[in-house]
């Protein structure tokens, strides 16, 4: 691989489920720019069971984009690029595509170390088979708990509890019976032992181990009451999950070769970059990155610096429609289609499409039932990482959505929606953002490998960000407030740049598009009716606020929060459909 001053040229393969997408990043007018992307099936699985053969058929289509030799006559990736223009200098591998890792988990009190350790796997590519605890209240037996570790076959077994100095004997009864469990699995098949509790503890839980099992030790998830520290735990499941299963996926070893490194996991990756786009600013706001893949669906905040990272499995655009069905019912999907569909329709569609997971809709139907998927797979994502999140000075509503700026969200059915209106539906009605907010959409794939890219090459995912890499989608304005439907709640008034003012009157219920075109900016002045927030300091207060053009310019939505769509079918679809036609989509 060139070094990290020489490489000009740079590509980059993103490895998920369903889709394997390559991207090449080359210095244009002395900056580092996109300049092409091809993609392809992943061919990790069935009939192929080798993810070259995926990766090597997207590096085709950039050849053909570009008209560039990138692959020799063996299909080989030629580093590093010859004076001729064939080849890259510099390659780099991200992936979700391995299966995640099975983890028990242990602890002392459920509302402590059991609910830190939940938050620390969260942010992995982690799959929780079974949860034993000590707790006098919901004690299991020592034979309830071999049982669940053997009956979940896991790949490691994480246990905590105990304050640095605190809880002795509850700890070692919990590290006997994991490691009695353990033993009674074939050597082999053993799982591994992470232990993150009391750390005046770990020699004596490496006696009881023994050798057993194979054990480690990280920092306490909970070393005081009121603290947590949970990257030991991440750090270990995101090395065990790039070394162990990424690692060794069938076809893999050409990656690492060309790379000259292991692969890093997309997740690592998107979270890498919502956490430069926070720091562009370092604002008393969050930044909020959402990458929803096939499979898994990610998110990514950040506030005041901190990362808070969950991987939500079997929670994609594909294989979460049927799991979102089955558990909280198929109205919870079907409320956002603005057509009038069956529960056995939908089914149909959807198991079509994990059949097929590389098609695309050929009917409207299909299309609002896999964008309407998109919707509640990212709401119940945004449920479940809200837990975890500690969101301070961006959290002036304990009920509603911090206040984020930038929200940026990534995957294919975003990307590939017809209509950049119906992305923004998406993320509207999904998020729920409040205050005033950027919409960045990640049109080319870029945001689940910028982050790896710059571990490699920082200036070459800033200068490939500030060149327009992600695409602004609008900036949205949502009043926090209660009124009658019709109501005036806002007054805008946009200074166009350009010269010219625009004033504009919301009403409550209504959702307003105001043009501001790509590259233009303008000044913002709002004043709020008393009562409402716009997220300039409180209800009723104002305020101008500068901002950039995009896509769809500016969206005030003044729907109410929370979201409350109409309980009659045919009234709530032809609802939907109105603010669909209120935004281009």
């Amino acid at each position: 691989m060139a070094s990290e001053q020489s490489a000009a040229s740079i590509l980059v393969v993103d490895c998920g489920t369903v889709l394997t997408k390559a991207v090449l990043l080359d210095r244009v007018s002395g900056a580092y720019r996109f300049v092409a992307r091809g993609q392809a099936l992943t061919t990790v699985f069935s009939p192929w069971f080798d993810v070259i053969i995926g990766v090597q058929r997207a590096i085709e289509q950039i050849e053909d984009i570009t008209g560039r030799n990138l692959l020799d006559e063996q299909k080989n990736l030629v580093l590093p690029q010859r004076e001729s223009g064939t080849g890259v200098d510099s390659f780099i591998a991200v992936g979700s595509v391995a299966r995640p890792i099975r983890v028990v988990l242990g602890g002392l009190v459920p509302e402590l170390s059991l609910s830190s350790l939940i938050q620390a796997v969260a942010g992995t590519y982690s799959a929780v088979q079974g949860e034993i605890v000590q707790d006098p209240n919901r004690r299991l037996s020592v034979e309830d708990q071999v049982q669940i570790i053997q009956a979940s076959r896991p790949d490691i077994v994480c246990i905590a509890g105990g304050t640095d100095g605190g809880a002795v004997i509850p700890i070692l009864e919990l590290v006997e019976t994991a490691t009695l469990a353990c033993s009674m699995i074939e050597e082999g098949s053993r799982p591994r032992m992470l232990f993150a509790g009391n750390a005046v503890m770990r020699k004596r839980v490496a006696e009881i181990v023994g050798g057993q099992v194979e054990l480690h030790a990280v920092d306490n998830v909970r070393p005081s009451l009121h603290v947590e520290n949970l990257e030991g735990v991440r750090a270990e499941l995101e090395t065990l999950y790039r070394q162990h299963h990424l690692g060794n996926l069938p076809g893999v070893g050409y990656l690492t070769e060309w790379s000259g490194v292991p692969l890093v996991s997309s997740a690592e990756s998107f979270s890498r970059l919502i956490q430069y786009l926070w720091y562009l600013d370092e604002s008393p706001k969050g930044t909020l990155g959402i990458d929803l893949g096939a499979v898994n669906t990610t998110i990514a905040a950040v506030f005041e610096g901190r990362l808070s990272l969950s991987i939500h499995g079997e929670l994609g655009s594909v294989y979460g429609g049927r799991r979102i069905m089955d558990q909280w019912g198929a109205e919870t999907v079907l409320r956002w289609m603005p057509t009038d569909i069956s529960e056995e329709q939908a089914l149909g569609h959807l198991i079509s499409k994990e059949i097929r997971p590389g098609s695309v809709p050929e009917e409207m139907e299909e299309l609002w039932l896999e964008q309407a998927v998109a919707r509640e797979a990212i709401r119940e994502a945004l449920r479940t990482a809200r837990s975890g999140w500690r969101a301070s000075q961006a959290q002036p509503y304990s009920d509603f959505t911090p206040l984020f700026d930038p929200i940026l969200v990534s995957g294919s059915v975003l990307a590939g929606a017809p209509r950049p209106g119906q992305v923004a539906m998406i993320v509207l009605d999904a998020v729920e953002p409040i205050g005033v907010s950027t919409l960045l959409v990640d049109t080319n794939g870029l945001a689940p490998i910028l982050g790896a890219v710059a571990a490699a090459k920082p200036m070459a995912a800033v200068e490939v960000l500030d060149s327009g890499g992600i695409v602004n989608l609008a900036t949205v304005i949502a009043p926090v407030g209660i009124a009658r439907k019709g109501e005036v709640v806002l007054g805008v008034r946009v200074h166009y740049e350009q010269g010219g003012v625009l004033d504009v009157e919301v009403s409550y219920g209504s959702l307003e598009v105001l043009p501001l075109p790509t590259g233009q900016e303008a000044v913002l002045e709002l004043h709020p009716r008393r009562g409402f927030d716009v997220g300039l300091g409180g209800r009723g207060r104002g305020g101008k606020r500068r901002v950039c053009g995009g896509l769809l310019g500016i969206i005030v939505d003044a729907r109410g929060r929370p979201l409350e769509l109409p309980q009659d079918s045919e009234e709530r679809q032809a609802q939907i459909q109105q603010w669909l036609w209120d935004v281009g989509g």
